[in-house]
């Protein structure tokens, strides 16, 4: 039974690192909130961390149900969730950091609110790990212990994918910063354009998807 949920920790880990991929993300993380103090900095990489664990393990527990109840497809989700992120990584190539410092106080009122959307949804936990998550869903019987076995160790591979978010984005800082402020900026430039790619990907892999659901 420990040797099957070790299996599963690594499977679900394996899975989500490569989508999730916060060492690429970590710049950009940093790029969007530049103007904070590193305290705060911190204190919202500890929040994203959380809130990718939280949305994640919530899409395991509830999410295939709530897809068959409002009869949303996975292509749909990655559709919307890759035009989202199409759209925070344009914005990030054609202006300013996202938080700037006339936004810093506001960014600290509501830095829950702000860690959640856009930190976590879409820029971290996009539309790809939600899918990803989405096929890990265990399909066995809930009263067979093979089942439970199999979601906690889903479960915790999820954990220790959001704990990789985490232990990027909090010590992004000392490796990126080094670079100076041009080779901080030309690595802000290129994860943007990586990330806007990522987006369409994701939409083009959505409408291959409803186009053979067809």
């Amino acid at each position: 039974m420990i040797q099957e949920f070790l299996s599963y920790t690594g499977l679900a880990f394996l899975a989500l690192f490569p989508i999730l991929n916060p060492p690429a993300m970590s710049p950009i993380f940093l790029d969007m909130t530049s103007s904070l103090p590193d305290d705060d900095r911190h204190r919202l990489a500890w929040l994203i961390g959380k809130n990718t664990f939280m949305l994640l393990f919530a899409v395991l527990v509830a999410g295939g149900w709530l897809l068959k109840i409002f009869g949303i497809s996975v292509p749909v989700i990655r559709i919307a969730g890759g035009l989202l992120l199409f759209n925070t990584a344009w914005r990030m190539l054609n202006s300013q950091p996202k938080f700037s410092r006339d936004e810093q106080d506001e960014l600290k009122a509501r830095m829950t609110a702000k860690a959640f959307f856009p930190m976590t949804m879409p820029v971290t936990a996009g539309p790809g790990s939600i899918a990803v998550t989405l096929t890990l869903v265990p399909a066995g019987s809930l009263l067979a212990s093979a089942t439970w076995v199999n979601f906690a160790g889903i479960s915790a591979g999820i954990a220790l994918a959001a704990l990789s978010v985490f232990f990027f984005y909090r010590y992004s800082e000392y490796l990126i910063k080094r670079l100076g402020r041009a080779g901080e900026q030309t690595i802000s430039k290129i994860s943007a354009f990586i990330l806007l790619a990522i987006g369409v990907q994701i939409i083009w892999e959505g409408i291959q998807g409803l186009l053979l659901l067809r």
